[in-house]
């Protein structure tokens, strides 16, 4: 029975070994994993391998990011940024299926990668050769009975970028072996458009030359698919609007029969042209007595499902569609029926489903199937639960098709609309919506105030009004309550001894406190974020109606309940903190580079920086009081510092020149939140390191085109030099440096001279009035100074610093902030290449700790440890725990109710949100803290004393009579 004892035991070990990894991840955080906008021609459901029945939704966006979407709950199962990070506005972006060996294939810049479509691993990548970029990216359809999994070969169009190289079609072997043959066109002039498409024989080549004379044709070469080898050539009259996907002239290119299709506007007729027959045809459209503003195509995509398409035609007010069927033997194409016109928006999809072709219509309310082969209705599915934003509609949509019995059918479409939604509706039901427009994110800013409390609200309406009739309104008030007493009553027992879902949620927004973000995109958007919640939208703004193109969001202000949009051309726009809702809309004559807030009544005051580095007054948007004495440091196109006093008026006080062959490229300076909450560091032998701490010091970064990096510290009102710091070696990129308290921190990566080798270094740097502990350097016996005065300008700090060397870059800084400054602050760097955020403990980078020995008593007392010259990321520094964060541009941090608690916000391609405590939970109690055994031992301390009250009263009337 031995075996029975350990047996018994393995329970119990269990619970300690969750203990030893549990925390407070996924509780207190949330993530936004974003894809971006998923494009029609690179976007559709696949099974990702060939044994099974559930389909897996793919995309290739406009942000170069390959992604694998679960449709059951929209969680991004995995993704892959072609160039290494998510990027804006990417082009040449191609993405193809295998037939059946669970690959997918992606094109994009010069690399077609191969990818596996159940985890994401690339399999192989295949890169084209210089001069030359992805012009269109093919499978050759599989013949005959092939095993599965055997890999499926591709055909790539490689279009010259400049007069030195030709276009070229290649044949790459599935399986990775690179190149089979190749075909190079020299006879096409540089700058024609090309495609290509396949069928199980051949490859068509397509070109069309730009220009009044030769638009009318293009030029199709025909090749053999085994051998590369040039069949036949041939003209096909085309007309100036192609309308495949993608703004290809190639349609139903994935199928057995691709043809060509194009418009002229007004689109009153369509030229068709069946590839492998000569034969053209011309179709007229049914203009539904008004004028047709746009035509797509939507053909459902599969070798063994019949060509057929349909014309998806939009009129002023209305929108019909026209269905065809194509005869791939005689090249005829026929037209059999037509979809009716709705004054709703609609999208159409096409979906093949064990050879039949499929045609789905999503309008605003409800969802319908249609058979390609007639015009009756398969299915047909209200819209509930479904929500969009005013003014919004879906630019296009994919759907799946699957039949549950003889006459019943299971349709699933992913819509996305123009407000930046993507959306899965199941049999008219929404399933999930995933906020991408929030991949564009560039600027944020905190409002601070967050959503306005009603209690608050009416305490101040009683404080704006005579005595009496506060009273009343305060009476009314009460009454109010007292009529939701009873209700709150009778579910007092439930809200005691039963968790909702939503309690975890009111318990952080009690303690912490309710934060707000306000997201500017680069889509011309203001979205509202609540960070304490898991990054729930309030509220979306589409401002793109009133920012010209060529209009850049500058900056964004929070402030009384408004929003301040600053333009790049110096206009404002004012919205409603609460609703989005605009309240103004004001132009401005002064184009702004940046924005910076200064002190000011009766709200801090604005001052645009112009791209010339001139300070103004933004007097021509918002008119305020300037307070005197501000101090404002600026860089100009030459790459000088310049120090301006601002306040009626702005004046120029000083420049400072950098070494020659540098620019000063960035200033920075402490945050506008930054308290101190000790103006000295105590020892070990208690004596005290007084902090040099100045609101006016600034950080200067200077960079040459040689590699040399100089860190000024100066100060802002004198413009002197306190303290610099030369790099040599350093690669040209940005150099992210903050400033806190008495130190500052920059990270920059530099090449060794001899070994060429890459490291990426950490400088910190802290200030103190002096060397020596308790004094105070020269000032220690003025009471006032000014850093004009002889004394003022030679009080220098002493300065004290460390590097390290970190496994990886950092591409931004920032600091934790807390209301008082008595928690201990955390460092935040953003690791693109390892798509993480650490928050790495200001007590590890101490540039005091003792360099080749170990510290002393007093060191030791302190909390110092050995400098080692290699910083290790401990993984309880990652906030982002298991989470891959991409494209992180900027990381915030904000002060909560609670002091030991700091809230961070990142965003860039990604949004991430969490709340950290740098020194630990110090006033709240911990998820650990068991309330039950307190009651119990509260319990039975009550029932000890009342069993201990008689005998110690026995005892004392028995002591009396003695």
């Amino acid at each position: 029975m031995k075996w029975y004892g350990v047996v018994s035991i393995l329970p119990s070990l269990f619970w300690p070994a969750c203990a030893i990894f549990a925390d407070d991840a996924f509780h207190i955080d949330f993530h936004h994993a974003l894809i971006g906008s998923p494009q029609p021609h690179t976007t559709f459901f696949h099974k990702p391998h060939s044994n099974t029945n559930a389909s897996l939704l793919y995309t290739l966006s406009d942000k170069a990011v390959l992604g694998a979407v679960n449709p059951k709950d929209g969680s991004a199962l995995w993704r892959q940024p072609l160039a290494g990070q998510p990027i804006d506005n990417a082009s040449s972006l191609y993405l193809i299926a295998g037939e059946r060996d669970g690959q997918l294939i992606s094109g994009y810049d010069r690399t077609v990668a191969c990818w596996d479509a159940l985890d994401g691993r690339l399999v192989w990548d295949h890169t084209l050769p210089p001069g030359t970029v992805i012009g269109g990216l093919q499978a050759i359809p599989l013949q005959g009975s092939v095993a599965d999994g055997v890999p499926q070969d591709f055909v790539v169009l490689a279009v010259s970028t400049d007069s030195q190289t030709h276009t070229s079609i290649s044949r790459i072997a599935g399986d990775g072996g690179g190149q089979r043959w190749q075909h190079v066109d020299s006879s096409t002039a540089h700058g024609s458009s090309a495609s290509i498409t396949t069928s199980a024989q051949h490859v068509y080549y397509i070109t069309t030359s730009h220009g009044l004379l030769t638009s009318s044709k293009a030029k199709v070469i025909t090749l053999d698919s085994a051998t590369g080898h040039e069949v036949s050539q041939t003209g096909v009259a085309v007309d100036t609007e192609p309308l495949a996907p993608g703004g290809q002239y190639v349609a139903d290119a994935c199928s057995g029969s691709p043809f060509l299709i194009s418009a002229e506007k007004p689109f009153k007729t369509v030229k068709f042209s069946l590839l492998s027959h000569p034969k053209g045809s011309s179709l007229t459209l049914d203009d539904k007595g008004e004028e047709i503003e746009d035509v797509t195509i939507h053909a459902a995509c599969h070798q063994s499902t019949a060509t057929h398409f349909l014309l998806h035609i939009k009129g002023k007010t209305r929108q019909w569609a026209e269905v065809f069927h194509v005869n791939p033997k005689s090249g005829d194409v026929t037209k059999v029926y037509s979809l009716p016109a709705t004054e709703e928006q609609s999208v159409f999809s096409a979906s093949s489903y064990e050879g039949s072709a499929f045609f789905i219509r999503s309008t605003e309310s409800e969802v319908l199937l249609y058979s390609s082969e007639s015009h009756g209705q398969l299915g047909r599915w209200r819209k509930t639960n479904f929500k969009t934003s005013p003014g919004s509609f879906h630019s296009h949509a994919t759907a799946e098709v699957v039949s549950r019995g003889k006459a019943n059918y299971a349709v699933r479409v992913a819509e996305f609309s123009n407000s930046g939604d993507w959306s899965l509706i199941r049999n008219g039901e929404l399933q999930w919506s995933r906020p991408e427009m929030l991949a564009y994110a560039n600027i944020a800013a905190w409002d601070e105030n967050g959503a306005l409390d009603a209690l608050a609200e009416e305490l101040d309406l009683e404080s704006s009004v005579n005595p009496w009739t506060a009273y009343l309104h305060r009476l009314k008030r009460h009454i109010h309550d007292l009529a939701s007493l009873p209700e709150y009553l009778r579910n007092l027992p439930d809200t005691i001894l039963k968790s909702t879902p939503d309690a975890d949620v009111i318990t952080r927004q009690n303690l912490v406190g309710t934060k707000v973000v306000i997201v500017a995109t680069t889509r011309k958007e203001v979205i509202a974020l609540d960070a304490t919640t898991p990054g729930v939208l309030r509220w979306q703004s589409d401002l793109s109606s009133y920012i010209p193109e060529g209009t850049e969001i500058k900056s964004i202000t929070v402030s009384g309940g408004r929003v301040s949009v600053y333009l790049s051309k110096g206009s404002l726009l004012v919205l409603n903190a609460n609703n989005g809702s605009l309240i103004e809309n004001k132009p401005g004559t002064i184009a702004i580079s940046h924005l910076i807030q200064i002190p000011g009544s009766p709200a801090p005051a604005v001052i645009k920086v112009g791209y010339d580095g001139v300070p103004r007054l933004a007097e021509d948007v918002v008119p305020g009081t300037v307070s005197e004495g501000n101090s404002v440091v600026t860089i100009s196109p030459d790459g000088k510092a310049i120090g301006w006093t601002v306040g009626r008026n702005v004046e120029k006080t000083w420049t400072l020149n950098p070494q020659d062959g540098m620019k000063i490229v960035r200033a920075v300076a402490r945050a506008e939140h930054d308290p101190v909450a000790s103006i000295g560091r105590v020892l070990g032998n208690r004596s005290v390191l007084y902090k040099y701490l100045s609101p006016n010091v600034a950080l200067l970064l200077a960079t040459s085109q040689s590699g040399a990096l100089t860190v000024y510290l100066i100060d802002a009102v004198t413009g002197a030099i306190l303290h610099t710091a030369t790099h040599r070696g350093v690669l040209y990129s940005d150099i992210p440096a903050v400033i806190s308290e008495n130190w500052y921190a920059y990270t920059f990566t530099v090449r060794d001279p001899l070994t060429s080798g890459l490291s990426n270094q950490l400088v910190i740097s802290e200030l103190y009035e002096s060397s020596a502990p308790n004094d105070r350097g020269l000032l220690a016996a003025r009471t006032n100074y000014s850093v004009f005065s002889v004394d003022g300008a030679a009080a220098k700090p002493y300065v004290i610093s460390q590097s390290y060397t970190v496994g990886e870059p950092i591409s931004h800084l920032t600091v934790s902030q807390t209301a008082q400054g008595i928690t201990s602050r955390q460092l935040l760097a953003t690791l693109p290449n390892s798509n993480a955020i650490v928050g790495i403990p200001r007590e590890i980078l101490d540039p005091r700790r003792p360099v080749e020995r170990d510290p002393n008593a007093t060191e030791r007392e302190e909390g110092l440890s050995r400098y080692m010259p290699i910083l290790e990321f401990d993984p309880k520094y990652y906030l982002t725990h298991s989470r891959e964060v991409l494209g992180i541009k900027e990381v915030l941090s904000s002060p909560t109710l609670l002091e030991s608690t700091s809230r961070v916000f990142a965003f860039g391609h990604d949004i991430f949100g969490t709340t950290i405590t740098p020194s630990l939970a110090f006033d709240v109690l911990g998820k650990g803290f068991n309330r039950v055994q307190l009651v119990l031992t509260v319990v039975a301390l009550f029932a000890g004393v009342g069993a201990l009250r008689p005998l110690v009263r026995k005892k004392t009337v028995d002591g009396r009579w003695r």
